[in-house]
């Protein structure tokens, strides 16, 4: 009979610690989520180039508003809601000169373009690196851009170019060119300012766990 007892304790010890266990490792279970929520987050280097040998010129814009990165567990759906102003006035180069020269002689050259307009189109890949396009508005012009993203620390870094004659900027080129014909020119003696454009931009995303 107290083998019969025992039998009984010790199976319902071992069923009563076994739904203990199940339970406590559905409570370690966590998700992460994303969220843009800091409007100083974000940066944004873009790189003209000047001469025939493509000498590198390098800038910012201090004032850049963005909107939208709602939370979620995918980054790409953060991503895909992000929305973006630029203030084509707040050009910095570290060079007050020349950022005027480039606000007056080359913006000021474009259609309504006291601001460049962007949101996001699409966005494929994962939590780690993908692809992002962007709709963008320049010179009254918008098309479409597709850059690659990677993710380290929370920080997605997009990495791609742009060709003003694809937002029909070849006047304004030309006239920035004008002004700073003796600037632009290289060995060779020819004044040069390429169309393409580099950009690199950054944004630091929140990442909360439960």
């Amino acid at each position: 009979m107290n083998n019969y007892f025992f039998t009984i304790l010790l199976a319902s010890t071992i069923i009563i610690s076994s739904c203990g266990s199940e339970k406590a490792s559905e409570n370690t279970e966590t998700t992460c989520f994303y969220e843009y929520e800091k409007t100083d987050s974000i940066s944004l280097k873009w790189t003209a180039y000047k001469t025939s040998e493509k000498v590198a010129v390098a800038g910012t814009f201090n004032e850049i508003i963005v909107s939208g990165g709602e939370k979620s567990t995918k980054l790409t759906e953060v991503l895909n809601t992000i929305k973006f102003t630029i203030s084509t006035k707040s050009t910095n180069t570290t060079n007050p000169e020349r950022d005027a020269t480039i606000v007056n002689g080359f913006f000021g050259a474009m259609l309504n373009t006291d601001l460049i307009l962007g949101q996001v189109s699409g966005v494929e890949g994962d939590n780690e690196k993908g692809k992002c396009s962007f709709f963008v508005t320049i010179n009254d012009v918008e098309k479409e851009i597709t850059m690659d993203y990677s993710v380290s620390d929370n920080v997605v870094k997009l990495v791609g170019e742009l060709d003003l004659n694809n937002w029909n900027a070849k006047d304004a080129i030309t006239s920035l060119n004008k002004v700073c014909d003796e600037k632009h020119k290289g060995a060779d003696g020819v004044s040069v300012l390429w169309p393409n454009v580099g950009l690199e931009i950054s944004v630091a995303l929140t990442k909360r766990c439960h």
